[in-house]
């Protein structure tokens, strides 16, 4: 028979090949041998084929591409909060905290044991679920007081009739986390400023990306 090629390249998904020229002769050839690269040119190594996971830390700092860019400004904010705050923020199940790190885009871990909440992403991010979890938690007193500088560019307010309210809220607010659920939005009733409340109509607050306030 013909001498086995010392050279054998093993292709991966990623595209790249990896040599393996040790051994090639003790085991006798290879499975669906491919092209050999010339003699004098090595491939480079490869990871195996798997892209990084841009989740772990580790690899973060890993050489290379196949990572996801974090923002220039991005940051880890904690806040104190009570036991009772960390009830409201989690949610049943956790829905509440899941719900306003999506609509934030941050990401947002609670440390139940210390009462710590720990916020991460860029100073927008932040910025918002900050914002949003100070509402969640004030509903828990009374109404939630908006104030000019709670628009990020991410608030429409609408006036529901006193009649309306108990409709858009539903039995328990079920109906009101049904539209939240659907377009990704955060809603609540509040106070404007320092003008009170109005005996006609209830201002709602609805927070998100244009095209889910547009739709809620």
């Amino acid at each position: 028979g013909s001498r086995p090629n010392p050279w054998r390249t093993v292709r991966h998904p990623g595209g790249m090949g990896r040599d393996s020229r040790a051994g090639s002769r003790e085991r006798g050839g290879s499975r669906g041998r491919s092209r050999s690269p010339p003699r004098g040119e090595r491939s480079p190594p490869h990871d195996g084929g798997r892209g990084r996971d841009s989740r772990s830390p580790s690899r973060d700092q890993g050489e290379g591409g196949g990572r996801t860019k974090r923002p220039d400004d991005y940051g880890v904010d904690t806040m104190k909060i009570t036991d009772d705050d960390a009830a409201f923020i989690l949610g049943k199940g956790g829905k509440t905290k899941e719900k306003v790190s999506r609509v934030s885009e941050a990401e947002i871990e609670l440390f139940e044991r210390d009462l710590i909440l720990e916020i991460r992403g860029s100073r927008l991010q932040r910025r918002r679920a900050k914002k949003y979890c100070e509402g969640v938690m004030a509903q828990r007193t009374g109404p939630v007081n908006v104030t000019e500088d709670y628009d990020d560019e991410d608030l429409t307010m609408l006036m529901v009739p006193q009649e309306a309210v108990g409709f858009v809220t539903g039995r328990a607010g079920n109906f009101l986390r049904t539209i939240e659920e659907e377009w990704g939005t955060l809603m609540f009733f509040c106070e404007v400023g320092s003008g009170g409340r109005n005996k006609d109509f209830e201002k709602l607050a609805i927070f998100g990306a244009v095209r889910g306030r547009r739709g809620a």
